[in-house]
């Protein structure tokens, strides 16, 4: 299939000749003059690239960017025109263009320029659709995220440790797949370690890896994930709860590239690239005294920041759909669009446990919606149809609004607050005390220490067996 070209000039002897000078290149060409008459075409077909000078009659050429982008964001984005400047070039690539072109333009420049994208675009589809468990790809029209995306596009090729921040819920670990997979270690494993996951005095064996008779139990050698991950990539999720002892030895990894197992004194070198990632606030740690500022400046030679679900809205539908058509693929249910109420009801709603959350929304919606070819408002969550909070205390147990006189006690107050909090988050995850820590952001040693204290397990029996 030949590329598709728009191109957009009001000036007509121009938009001829550009037209004329592609034309040898065998696009298919199609042209507007106008901002009104370039998204009529954006509307009707999918363009692989997209030409438009900035200054035309009404709105700018600017302006198309984002539409084009809604509707197509594979779709290349080239912008010329005569009064180029820093601040007209910086908007344009905050709205997503990838190429800034001056005029006046000679036309040999112009084909190869137009001939770059055409190349750039055919290699661009399914870069960005790494696969988790869930097979869940990057959906990203909105600006932030293509800007994100193309972030990743430009360090990937490079052996440089990166830091993914965001909150719980958004990704990060479907942009570490991505980096790995745009990078020239694709084809050498990457490697996850979530470190939340693993109690302290496991992790140094888990990165590490032990000889035979290091420790009781140690029957066989067993190599750690740097090993694992040699000359591919390493995504350590949650470093943030990494204790401080296991940073240290973490950070002489970083920097010599080489460690011993546990009980052996040989020193094993590692080609690995390192991307972390953390829903922390790791400046706040570095101040308290809980993470290494030395760590997380080694870390940090590039961040990248995860938006939330809810500073990308444009992305909520196309994400529904998305998660929706791959779920009933694998679940064996019948394709399924999304009612316009429901829509409403989801583009509404500021997930505050991002794309996790819609994804578990979704997938419950399809299940729900049964064999119908729908899913509508009813086969949604409770807290998204009604749009409330995702925790909401009973009355008997809020904070109260006023002191009485006769005073508080208030280590019971809040321990009834705390309690509470907890059963509801268990509740939601069906008991599970990683998911629930993560839900609540804490340690998964410091939720089950909270359940012991508040002895939430025993109350739970105890209900149970009544």
């Amino acid at each position: 299939m030949r590329p598709k070209i728009l191109v957009v000039e009001d000036d007509t002897r121009l938009r001829l000749l550009v037209l004329e000078a592609l034309s040898t290149e065998g696009y298919d060409l199609t042209s507007a003059e106008s901002y009104e008459d370039a998204v009529k075409a954006i509307e009707a077909e999918e363009f692989d690239v997209l030409l438009t000078d900035v200054n035309l009659p009404g709105k700018s050429g600017l302006d198309l960017l984002p539409i084009c982008l809604r509707r197509s964001p594979r779709t290349y984005l080239m912008v010329m025109t005569a009064y180029g400047s820093i601040d007209t070039a910086v908007q344009a690539m905050k709205l997503g263009a990838q190429d800034f072109l001056c005029k006046p333009i000679p036309l040999k420049d112009l084909i190869s320029a137009v001939r770059v994208a055409v190349e750039k675009n055919a290699a661009g589809p399914g870069r960005f659709e790494p696969e988790t468990a869930s097979d869940s790809p990057i959906i990203g029209r909105s600006v932030v995220m293509l800007n994100l995306l193309e972030q990743v596009n430009i360090i990937a090729p490079y052996k440089i440790n990166v830091l993914i921040t965001g909150e719980t819920g958004t990704g990060k670990e479907l942009i570490a797949r991505a980096i790995h997979q745009a990078s020239p270690r694709e084809k050498n494993s990457l490697v996850a370690v979530n470190c939340a996951a693993i109690p302290e005095h496991l992790l140094e064996d888990e990165l590490f890896g032990h000889v035979k008779g290091a420790f009781t139990g140690a029957q066989s050698e067993r190599k750690g994930r740097f090993e694992q991950a040699d000359g591919g990539t390493l995504f350590l999720d949650e470093i943030g709860d990494m204790d401080l002892a296991m940073q240290s030895k973490l950070l002489r990894v970083l920097q010599e590239s080489e460690f011993e197992r546990l009980g052996s004194g040989k020193t094993v070198k590692v080609d690995v690239r390192v991307v972390a990632a953390t829903s922390a606030d790791l400046e706040r740690k570095i101040l308290d005294g809980s993470f290494r500022a030395d760590l997380y400046h080694r870390l940090n030679v590039v961040h990248l920041r995860v938006p939330a679900l809810r500073e990308r809205p444009d992305d909520i539908m196309p994400l529904s759909q998305g998660l929706l058509d791959r779920f009933c693929e694998r679940s064996g249910l019948p394709s399924k669009s999304i009612a316009s109420d429901t829509c409403h009801k989801l583009v509404s709603y500021n997930f505050p446990g991002n794309v996790r959350q819609l994804q578990n929304a979704i997938e419950r919606a399809a299940i729900f919606s049964g064999q119908s070819a729908e899913v509508r408002v009813e086969h949604l969550p409770e807290e998204i149809k009604e749009q409330g909070s995702m925790f909401q205390m009973p009355a008997a147990h809020t904070v109260p609004v006023t002191i009485p006189d006769e005073g508080i006690d208030f280590s019971e107050v809040v321990s009834q607050v705390e309690r509470n909090l907890l059963i509801q988050t268990l509740d939601k995850t069906g008991g599970n005390k990683l998911q629930a820590a993560k839900l609540l952001n804490l340690k998964r040693t410091t939720l089950v220490e909270k359940i012991k204290r508040l002895q939430i397990d025993s109350a739970e029996e105890e209900a149970e067996a009544a």
